[in-house]
C-alpha cells in the first residue's frame, strides 16, 4: 500500500497557520461518517434510569469491547481492516484506542506510514495532517462496522514523562493544550462512535501542571463536540469520577481494577449519583511474561473473571485485551515487557479471546441492564466464597450474583477454585415464579441441565456445579429464569 501523500511544508507548522484552516473546515471524512450513522447504532445514550446505555434506537447497549492502544499508530489500513472484521466477527462492539502514543523520547509517535503524529516531536501545536488523515481513516472505518471507539486524545502514561505525552502535556502549557484540544475536538465533532477518554494511566496531583493542561484539552474537544460522552483513565485502582477537577465532564463512570474487578464496579455503581459504568482496563491475556505477580492473572480464566464480575456488578460493559494484540508488535512492549509474542494476529484468536464470544451470548437477548447486583447476599445466601478487598491478590472465589427487579432472571459466576465441584444455596423466593435452571459454560457457551422440571419459587435450595469445565478450570454461570423467560 502506498504511503499517503505529504503535505506541503506550509501547511506543517503551528497553530498560527492550521488555526485559520481547521477551525472552519472538517476532513472530507466527515460527511461520510456523518451520513453513516443514520442506520447505525451510534451516538450511544445514557439510559432513563442513568444505570447503562442505549444504542441509537433505544435499545439496551452493552460494551463488549477489545482493547487496541496503538491500533492508529501500528497497523496499515489493510491490517486494520483485518483486524476490525476479526474482532466483529468475535462480538465486540467497541475498541480502546489512544490517538497516538508516544513510549520513550527516542520514539516519537509516528503511524505504520512513517508519518509522526507532531511535525515537531513532542509540541502538540503542530499536528501532522497526514498522520490525523490516517486516524480519521480508521475512526470511520471501525463506524462502518458499527464499532464504537473509545478515543484518548492525548495518552499521558503512568511512568511519568518518559513515557506517553505527559512532558508535551506540561511543556505545552494551557494555551497549547487549549488549542489541540480545539484541533481534535473540530476535527471529529461529527463522528458519532466516539467516547472520549482523559489522561490515560495517570492521577496527577490535583492542581499539578499535567492535570490543569489536560483539562484544557478536554475543554477544547468540548468547544466543538459538546454532545461526546467523557470517561477517564486515571491510575490502577480508580474510577472515572476519582480527580476532582475532571469530575464534573464525565458522563461515563469506569472501572481501572486489577485483580478483583467488581471491587471499582461496586464502588461505581453505589455512589450517590452514580453514571452507566464499564470495565475499561485490568489485566491482559498474557503470552509468556507474567506481568504484575503471576501468570494466573493473565490466563483466560482471569479474563473470564474479569469480564462475569464486572458484568454482575452493575456495569453496562467491560474490555477485554490481549497483550500482543494491543501492542501489535511494537517493540517497545514485546520482547519481555509485557509480552514475548509480537504475532498480534495469534492473538485475536487467543483462548481468552474466543471465550469473549460465550460471555456476549449469555447477556446479550436477556434483560442485562435490568440486573441489580446481589450485594446483601440475599439471592446468593451460601457458598459464596469471601468478597475481596485486596484488589492486589490474584484469584479469589467470590460469587458474584444479580437479580432482575421482577425477580424473573437470577445469574451468577462461580469463579475457578480448581477442578472439584462448588456448591452454592440460592433463596428461590427471590425469583417471581417457579424457574428453570442451568449451568452455562462460560469457556464453550453450552448449557448443562439441572432439572427438567421447573423448581419451585420457595424455600432455598442448593445447586452444585458440574465440576472442571473442559479446560483444567471450575467456573460456571449458574442462570434461572422463570418459566417462559428462558432462552
Amino acid at each position: 500500500m502506498k504511503p499517503l501523500k505529504t503535505v506541503p511544508s506550509r501547511f506543517r507548522t503551528s497553530f498560527s497557520i492550521l488555526g485559520a484552516i481547521l477551525l472552519t473546515a472538517c476532513p472530507a471524512s466527515m460527511s461520510r461518517a456523518q451520513a453513516a450513522s443514520n442506520d447505525s447504532p451510534f451516538p450511544v445514550r445514557v439510559s432513563a434510569n442513568g444505570r447503562h446505555l442505549v444504542d441509537a434506537s433505544g435499545r439496551p447497549f452493552l460494551i463488549h469491547g477489545d482493547t487496541a492502544w496503538i491500533l492508529i499508530a501500528q497497523l496499515t489500513k489493510d491490517e486494520t481492516e483485518e483486524y476490525l472484521e476479526n474482532r466483529r466477527q468475535k462480538g465486540f462492539n467497541t475498541i480502546l484506542v489512544s490517538l497516538g502514543e508516544s513510549d520513550f523520547p527516542n520514539n516519537p509517535a509516528k503511524n505504520k506510514y512513517g508519518d509522526p503524529m507532531f511535525t515537531t516531536p513532542r509540541d502538540l501545536s503542530t499536528p501532522n495532517e497526514n498522520f490525523f488523515a490516517h486516524a480519521d481513516w480508521v475512526i470511520q472505518k471501525a463506524a462502518e462496522k458499527s464499532v464504537l471507539v473509545v478515543l484518548n486524545p492525548c495518552y499521558t502514561a503512568g511512568g511519568g514523562p518518559s513515557e506517553g505525552l505527559a512532558q508535551a502535556v506540561v511543556d505545552g502549557g494551557p494555551t497549547k493544550c487549549r488549542n489541540y484540544g480545539r484541533f481534535i475536538g473540530n476535527r471529529y465533532k461529527n463522528y458519532t462512535n466516539i467516547i472520549w477518554q482523559a489522561m490515560g494511566d495517570a492521577s496527577p496531583a490535583p492542581g499539578a501542571a499535567l492535570e490543569q493542561n489536560w483539562l484544557e484539552i478536554l475543554l477544547g474537544i468540548k468547544e466543538f463536540a459538546p454532545s461526546h460522552h467523557w470517561s477517564a483513565h486515571f491510575y490502577r485502582w480508580t474510577t472515572a469520577l476519582d480527580q476532582a477537577a475532571f469530575a464534573p465532564h464525565m458522563t461515563l463512570d469506569n472501572a481501572y481494577g486489577s485483580n478483583r474487578t467488581y471491587i471499582q464496579a461496586l464502588r461505581a455503581y453505589n455512589r450517590t449519583n452514580p453514571l452507566p459504568t464499564f470495565l475499561h482496563e485490568a489485566h491482559y491475556e498474557g503470552t509468556g511474561v507474567p506481568h504484575y505477580v503471576t501468570a494466573e492473572n493473565e490466563s483466560p480464566q482471569m479474563m473470564r473473571a474479569q469480564a462475569y464480575w464486572t458484568l454482575l456488578s452493575g456495569a453496562t460493559g467491560h474490555f477485554f485485551g490481549n497483550h500482543s494484540v494491543w501492542a501489535f508488535g511494537h517493540p517497545a512492549y514485546v520482547r519481555g515487557r509485557y509480552t514475548d509474542s509480537a504475532d498480534w494476529r495469534a492473538g485475536m484468536n487467543s483462548q481468552g479471546s474466543r471465550e469473549m464470544v460465550h460471555v456476549k451470548a449469555l447477556f446479550q437477548g436477556r434483560a442485562w441492564h435490568n440486573l441489580v447486583p446481589d450485594q446483601n447476599h440475599t439471592v446468593v445466601t451460601g457458598g459464596r466464597g469471601t468478597f475481596g478487598v485486596d484488589d492486589n491478590t490474584p484469584g479469589g472465589d467470590y460469587v458474584t450474583a444479580a437479580r432482575t427487579g421482577d425477580g424473573s432472571l437470577v445469574m451468577a459466576y462461580v469463579p475457578s477454585t480448581g477442578t472439584g465441584t462448588r456448591t452454592i444455596t440460592v433463596d428461590m423466593a427471590r425469583l417471581s415464579g417457579p424457574a428453570v435452571a442451568r449451568w452455562y459454560n462460560p469457556t464453550n457457551g453450552t448449557y448443562a441441565p439441572i432439572d427438567g422440571a421447573a423448581l419451585t419459587n420457595s424455600g432455598s435450595r442448593e445447586f452444585t456445579t458440574p465440576g472442571d469445565n473442559g479446560t483444567g478450570a471450575n467456573d460456571w454461570v449458574l442462570v434461572l429464569q422463570t418459566r417462559g423467560k428462558e432462552r
